[in-house]
């Protein structure tokens, strides 16, 4: 009997090559994975929700950002005014919608930008090693020496933040030192697998392997990264905005609403109550996701 009678009633060895498992791809079977975690997707359809609602809600309500009107000021909740009035009667669910674009906007760019620098220093590091690598991780060491807060209260005097970009560079300047020294333990368990060790063999330029074979392999982690890192920069603004170190007015963001509401904290509890709900329900979507997507590229799931 012939190895491929053992197979029968299939007819020959392209039935049999049909049986085996298909590699479906790092991608889709991670997206496969994330999408049977219910709480994870559950947070994706919730930061959906609130997106598009920051993104298209003031354009549901008759009403301008900055429009005012003292004579409904410090109004409850209604038909008319679904979030109420402030102080200067401008409606506060549009302001919500509005300072939700600005506050995710800054999240986004601050954390990409803090993975970008953060995997370039880091992969640089671990995949030179030696002194190069000493060096830099000192560099490293002495940059988180010195707590990442006051670094931010510090530059936002001296840059006189009144604007997203200045905001955006003092949050990022040493951001980025907890994703290199990740990313640098990465690389250092990659540069020892085999298809590098025959990638160098192939003569091929130091640059290249890192770009073309070191970073690709990391993209797992780099997307939780930036899932998780998002919400820490959302917080940072709403606090720098509340202190007065922040966006500045006529700009408005959740941090700026809730500053200018909670000298109304006592008697117009709403005011605080609505944009403070709305930096919760994104914050923990997002670390829900990265948690989900976490799971989704670890192996021991797949």
């Amino acid at each position: 009997m012939n190895e491929l009678e053992k197979y029968a009633p299939y007819e020959d060895a392209a039935d049999i090559e049909e049986l085996a498992p298909q590699d479906e791809g790092f991608w889709k079977s991670s997206f496969r994975i994330f999408k049977k975690n219910k709480i994870g997707m559950f947070a994706a359809v919730v930061l959906l929700m609130m997106i598009l609602l920051c993104m298209f809600g003031e354009h549901l309500r008759p009403y301008g950002v900055q429009e005012q009107n003292t004579a409904i000021k410090n109004q409850a909740p209604s038909e008319e005014h679904w979030f109420g009035t402030d102080q200067l009667g401008r409606d506060i669910f549009v302001r919500v919608c509005h300072g939700g674009q600005i506050s995710v906007q800054i999240g986004l760019i601050a954390s990409v930008i803090v993975s970008v620098i953060g995997v370039i220093y880091g992969t640089i590091s671990g995949y030179l090693g030696g002194k190069v690598d000493m060096i830099m991780m000192r560099i490293v060491e002495v940059i988180k020496g010195v707590p990442h807060l006051v670094i931010v209260i510090l530059l936002t005097i001296l840059l006189d933040v009144n604007g997203m970009i200045p905001l955006i560079l003092a949050m990022t300047i040493s951001g980025w030192v907890n994703t290199a020294q990740i990313i640098r333990g990465q690389v250092k368990q990659l540069k020892n697998q085999e298809f590098i060790l025959a990638v160098q063999c192939l003569g091929i330029p130091t640059w290249k392997v890192m770009v073309k074979h070191m970073v690709p392999n990391m993209m797992g982690m780099i997307v939780v990264a930036i899932t998780l890192d998002i919400p820490n920069f959302i917080f940072q603004e709403a606090f720098l905005s509340f202190v007065g170190l922040g966006l500045k007015h006529p700009a408005v963001s959740w941090g700026i609403l809730i500053s200018q509401a909670q000298v109304n904290l006592a008697h117009y509890p709403y005011q605080v109550a609505f944009p403070s709900l709305a930096i919760s329900i994104v914050m923990v979507a997002f670390n829900l996701i990265g948690n989900a997507w976490k799971e989704a590229f670890d192996p021991k799931f797949r």
